[in-house]
């Protein structure tokens, strides 16, 4: 079975366009870390005993707080972007069946069956993964180390060519993420089946996860970089003779104000129209090529 690059990615645009309630499953978790980031400043807030030390770095009792709380919220952040990433695979896939009128408190409903799995799998890949990238990483930074910097020039090539293979490899996640929501298996089916499906489709998923990333990227440059033109002006009114710290503070916070909603917005978009592909992907690669198209899909 096959899949048509153009019908993909067409009808992952409208489902991306049309369903914007699909936005929010990746902007909630977003917003969430966003909204716990000034309490990374408090130990700069609170009052020192000494010019130098702060009360915070001498209580270990605040330090642990402090380390139990970043603890629990980076595993909250993450539970919560796998329900949101659990529920968006299973309205794009409810979606393209053509069911209409799909309420979001019962897709939110519906999405705890395979938070489970789609949990394991997301573990299993990004953790397996990532301790070999981190063991590759490691070993070049060894290697220019030794060299004296030398091998950080000649490892260059190397790290270009790892970039196709961390888009592949993110191609595999999709694929075994978008089956334990279509076809319902289990974390090492769901892993299985992603693995068979990149090996036999390789260069159809290498050029779709190819455009798009790059459609991606475009795009979402576009969108946030008016909004990073202050930054290259920052520097000039630190080097200023009338800077004011209390002014600066109040004015970054409110750049930042606008800035982390609009990422989270962008990047909303951004993935739910690539979760919308690398599903369709799944189906059109598992489905039989006579299965009737949704109406919806033609229009």
């Amino acid at each position: 079975m096959t899949f048509e690059i153009g019908e993909v990615l067409s009808r992952s645009v409208q489902i991306t366009w049309r369903k914007k309630s699909f936005w929010g499953l990746v902007i909630l978790p977003m917003l969430m870390s966003f909204a716990a980031f000034p309490i990374y400043f408090i130990p700069l807030l609170i009052d020192t005993n000494s010019p130098d030390s702060p009360i915070f770095f001498d209580n270990p009792v605040f330090l642990v707080f402090f380390f139990l709380f970043h603890v629990i919220f980076i595993l909250l952040t993450v539970a919560l972007s796998v329900y949101g990433y659990s529920a968006l695979t299973l309205g794009i896939v409810r979606v393209d069946r053509g069911e209409e009128g799909i309420a979001f408190k019962q897709l939110l409903q519906d999405a705890r069956n395979y938070f489970p799995r789609m949990l394991g799998v997301m573990l299993i890949t990004t953790f397996g993964i990532g301790m070999v990238f981190f063991a590759i990483f490691a070993c070049l930074a060894l290697f220019g180390m030794v060299t004296a910097g030398v091998g950080f020039i000649c490892i260059q090539p190397f790290i270009i060519v790892l970039y196709p293979v961390m888009m592949m490899v993110y191609a595999f996640m999709e694929q075994a993420q978008a089956a334990v929501v279509v076809d319902e298996l289990g974390v090492r089916e769901a892993l299985t089946k992603g693995w068979e499906l990149l090996k036999a489709n390789f260069w159809r998923l290498a050029l779709i996860s190819l455009v798009i990333y790059l459609g991606i990227s475009f795009v979402s440059s576009l969108a946030v970089m008016p909004f990073m033109i202050p930054l290259f002006f920052f520097p000039f009114f630190l080097d200023s003779n009338s800077f004011d710290p209390t002014f600066f503070g109040l004015a970054m916070g409110a750049y930042m104000l606008v800035l982390f909603p609009l990422t989270a917005l962008v990047q909303g978009v951004a993935i739910t129209f690539m979760k919308s592909a690398y599903v369709l992907v799944y189906l059109r690669l598992t489905r039989p090529s006579n299965q009737p198209v949704p109406a919806e899909a033609t229009v």
